[in-house]
């Protein structure tokens, strides 16, 4: 696991890291890798250039940066990773809370307080990292959550998958491969020879074809309605 610290003072990153590595060797976590930033621009770069972490932990305040905006830009890049903010005031507390924030931390910091919080991060991230998969796109080795996959379709020995922000991603595998590697993530169904779909995405469902929440439809093939039928109303159910 890979924890970014980002505040202005030293004093705080080098605080937070040492109650980190205090946890992790009292409760015996698995390892806890620490990245410390003293600037938003610094972090964000790092992610940019491919850096991934597990959990982030933000000051309010970074200098003349906001945190708040910081996490918006990080939830901008497609990160659903937990986020906790540090601060001395909750006046931004509800800005925090858009981004889905996990805990907010008042300094000086009480170490349970801040233990629990890396915790429950801990579980969140742990969550993610379970639905997270590495696929060779024609970019490069591209990370992504499986539940944001729509569906996919394969043509000419390649798999176009649309992602929920509509993404296309472009790999270079066949259907089998590409299903071998979803159908370890619950809610995914091949459909034919060409199509693999995630069943959390379907808004209705007819004899003939289905239809996706970005208003995609696909043919179902013939003989696969039954079959269709029941798996997804069985992962409905779930």
């Amino acid at each position: 696991m890979r924890i970014a610290i980002c505040d202005d003072e030293t004093k705080i990153l080098d605080e937070v890291s040492y109650h980190i590595k205090k946890h992790s060797e009292k409760s015996r976590k698995s390892e806890l890798e620490v990245m410390t930033f003293n600037s938003a621009s610094l972090l964000l770069n790092s992610i940019d250039n491919g850096a991934l972490f597990d959990i982030f932990i933000l000051d309010v305040y970074i200098g003349e940066e906001m945190g708040t905006t910081l996490a918006k830009e990080i939830r901008a890049r497609e990160i659903e990773n937990p986020i906790i903010f540090l601060t001395t005031s909750i006046e931004h507390a509800p800005q925090g809370y858009e981004t889905g924030t996990l805990r907010y931390l008042i300094k000086p910091l009480e170490p349970e307080k801040f233990y629990e919080a890396i915790d429950v991060a801990l579980l969140q991230a742990e969550k993610l990292q379970s639905k997270l998969i590495r696929l060779k796109t024609e970019n490069g080795i591209e990370s992504i959550n499986a539940n944001n996959i729509m569906y996919s379709e394969a043509h000419d020995h390649y798999q176009y998958i649309t992602l929920e922000n509509t993404q296309l991603l472009k790999v270079r595998m066949t259907v089998s491969e590409l299903y071998a590697i979803l159908a370890k993530n619950d809610g995914f169904f091949r459909l034919g020879s060409a199509y693999i779909i995630n069943l959390r995405n379907i808004k209705n469902l007819t004899s003939s074809e289905i239809l996706l929440y970005n208003n995609k439809t696909i043919p179902i093939p013939r003989g696969k309605h039954a079959e269709l039928k029941k798996v997804f109303w069985n992962f409905q159910c779930e």
